[in-house]
């Protein structure tokens, strides 16, 4: 389901006319962004394997800190391929203790921090030991998905989780914008929003 066609979607259980493109009218507009908080709930509400994907970093001697991924992620777990370990993450305030109060160590990295993005741009990785060569990393990551724009530009995009559940979950914020519709009020709306969401996860979860 696309982005587009989640939005008629819930415009139909609202029994709204569809629309063309996201921006056609102020109400579809309001719909894209239930939708767009939908995609973000259901996103964040389980690991989905739709989601799931390797980012692979090669170091370079003396460099500690690498660009990371220009969407937001989660971090599942990491490795180093070079050296056959697992990688451990660790808290800022170790890392920082490690780097500045402790004498720092050069060698093949064994700890990660992740540290959020780097100007808005791009998520950053920080390793330690500080690499002293060229070694293979692997990640293995949630990737979520950008805010859909809603001026017509996003509207193929393809949804990337289960969909019923982000379409129910912006047809419960529509009925909650709007009052009871046609006898549905919002309790209603959400709990078939929350039982959709928790089939979805299970079976999922079944996947892995």
């Amino acid at each position: 389901m696309t982005f587009l066609e989640a939005i008629n979607a819930v415009l139909r259980r609202l029994r709204e006319d569809a629309v063309v493109s996201s921006n056609s009218t102020d109400y579809s507009k309001l719909i894209g962004d239930f939708v767009n908080q939908a995609i973000y709930d259901c996103e964040h509400a389980w690991d989905w394997n739709s989601l799931q994907d390797t980012i692979t970093i090669t170091t370079a001697a003396g460099n500690d800190t690498y660009n990371f991924h220009n969407a937001d992620v989660k971090i599942i777990c990491a490795i180093n391929e070079t050296k056959n370990w697992v990688m451990r993450v660790i808290p800022d305030q170790y890392h920082y203790r490690l780097e500045y109060l402790d004498t720092p160590i050069n060698d093949s990295p064994y700890y990660y921090t992740f540290r959020g993005r780097n100007l808005g741009a791009f998520s950053q990785v920080k390793l330690y030991p500080i690499p002293t060569g060229v070694e293979t990393l692997r990640f293995l990551t949630v990737k979520y998905t950008p805010e859909k724009a809603i001026d017509g530009s996003d509207d193929s995009d393809v949804i990337n989780v289960s969909t019923l559940p982000v379409v129910l979950n912006a047809y419960a914020k529509a009925v909650s914008e709007r009052g009871e519709d046609g006898g549905i009020g919002f309790n209603e709306a959400d709990l078939a929003y929350r039982s959709a969401l928790a089939d979805a996860i299970s079976l999922d979860c079944s996947l892995q």
